[in-house]
């Protein structure tokens, strides 16, 4: 599957609405009494919020489903009751009612900053869309519409067709004139010929022409006066125009949803009051702010030359935390941070890297154990002091394969620039973000268990089946590896790093 930022942000935008939609009632009445207190005062801003309150109220009838067409719909609705305001005086009409918005659902019991984000990105993307003089150059409507009342051309109405479940056609809506006797009931068709006859039943056919065309995945039914000959090769070449430009704003406007993912995710990891609490949200952020599924924060040191688990999310942190490699066991990543060193200060951008079959670059044992297909590794690099802190292995699932759209690659770069900044702050400018856990055998670790669990140096030897002696050059062995005065700060370190 194709991954694209879109999916991910589009998520977000619809769960902000929706939790509007759920509260609409209270904070439809905290926006009244809002207006009602400016209209006591007197204050110009009274009218249109009143208006704009109007404008919310018409499209709270159902929930997202096309968030370009949704956009479109609440600017028209905008432009025909505030199309008089000026994008500064929008944007302090929007500004206020997003703040009430806040308000009410915080008193009824909505907390979570995630939430109140997705209701933040859905009033930043509606200020893009009333204060955009281009917003509506590519809507479909206004497009249709324009062609119905043009009147030099001979087209009376179009009606936009969708289907039904079991097949069938039925008109989703008219443009133009298409009269009571159409508009005012039902039109339902099994196929697109009884639709057509249905519908010339019951007008006025004479000199008209029913001419079917297609659009994605429903049609447009198109009345018009006149021979077909001369009208389809202008309609299809209309369409044609409108859909590549369409594509072009679209396509323009994915190019730039990575700096709303960036501003999303710096919002969610900037609250991050300690070392602890940053790992934490990078590895969250990763996966709530991107289309993957899976996320392995590590951190890597260059005094040691080696990677090791920080933090995983959807994953089983204790096995992430467990994983400490030398980068000699990774060719492709070791290749990588040579190149980056042989870069010095020039770097600015360091691109992730994708690897569509990750057998192809980890050791074996791990593509086994967490079920590894496609991965995006993201450098974790501070661009304030040239220097790459760790990466975040990114997949979306067990045996799952992808490849990466150029935005989210953009984005997944871009993230792991905010991540380096701030663990670097929250780490105090250390050389190493965290000091490696050191790298126990399984016999010294069943050592140290029976240890921490109060078993004698007799105890332990009998249990384990070894002499006396074995067991004390083991446990001398775990004190200087953990650097350790003594047993009790070996157990307390073991414990603390989740070694036992």
């Amino acid at each position: 599957m194709n991954l694209r930022l879109s999916s991910q942000l589009d998520a977000i935008l619809k769960e902000g609405w929706e939790t509007i939609r759920q509260h609409r009632d209270d904070i439809l009445s905290a926006w009244l009494d809002k207006c009602g207190e400016l209209e006591d005062k007197q204050h110009a801003a009274a009218q249109p919020l009143r208006l704009a309150i109007d404008t919310f109220s018409s499209q709270w009838l159902g929930p997202v489903k096309d968030i370009a067409e949704w956009l479109a719909s609440f600017q028209r609705e905008w432009e025909k009751r505030n199309g008089e305001l000026s994008p500064n005086q929008s944007t302090a009409i929007l500004s206020m009612m997003e703040n009430v918005v806040h308000e009410t659902i915080q008193s009824a019991g909505v907390v979570e900053f995630r939430v109140h984000q997705a209701v933040q990105y859905v009033f930043s993307r509606l200020h893009e869309s009333v204060n955009a003089s281009d917003c509506s150059s590519f809507d479909l409507e206004q497009f249709l519409g324009q062609i119905v009342s043009s009147k030099q051309l001979p087209i009376i109405w179009i009606a936009q067709l969708s289907r039904t479940a079991d097949g069938g056609f039925v008109v989703a809506k008219w443009y133009g004139n298409a009269g009571d006797a159409l508009t005012d009931s039902s039109m339902y068709g099994e196929t697109i010929f009884v639709l057509c006859e249905h519908i010339l039943s019951r007008m006025d056919a004479s000199g008209k022409r029913l001419i079917p065309l297609p659009w994605g995945s429903d049609l447009l039914l198109v009345c018009a006066e006149g021979e077909e000959r001369l009208i389809i090769p202008f309609l299809l070449h209309a369409f044609e125009q409108f859909q590549a430009a369409q594509k072009v704003s679209i396509r323009t406007r994915e190019q730039h949803l990575w700096k709303d993912a960036v501003l999303l995710f710096d919002q969610w990891i900037m609250r991050a009051k300690s070392l602890h609490q940053a790992i934490e949200y990078i590895s969250t952020g990763f996966v709530t702010y991107l289309p993957f599924e899976r996320c392995a924060l590590f951190a890597y040191s260059s005094t040691h030359e080696s990677g090791f688990g920080l933090y995983g999310y959807q994953l089983n942190n204790h096995e992430i935390k467990s994983i400490h490699e030398h980068i000699d066991s990774l060719p492709f990543i070791k290749q990588y941070i040579q190149r980056l060193q042989l870069l010095g200060r020039q770097m600015t951008n360091v691109p992730p890297i994708y690897v569509r079959h990750a057998a192809q670059g980890l050791p074996m044992k791990y593509v086994k154990q967490f079920q590894l297909e496609s991965i995006v590794i993201a450098p974790i690099y501070a661009p304030s002091e040239n220097r790459l802190i760790g990466a975040a292995i990114l997949d979306c699932g067990p045996k799952t394969s992808f490849q990466l759209s150029n935005d989210l690659y953009t984005a997944v770069m871009k993230f792991g620039q905010s991540a380096g900044e701030i663990l670097s702050k929250c780490n105090g400018g250390r050389s190493d973000l965290v000091q490696p856990m050191p790298h126990l055998s399984p016999r010294e670790i069943e050592v140290l268990k029976l240890v921490a669990e109060g078993a004698s140096t007799y105890e332990a030897a009998r249990r384990l089946h070894l002499s006396e002696y074995t067991v004390r050059d083991y446990v001398s062995a775990i004190l200087q590896k953990m650097n350790a005065k003594n047993r009790t700060e070996a157990i307390v370190k073991a414990i603390r790093d989740g070694i036992i």
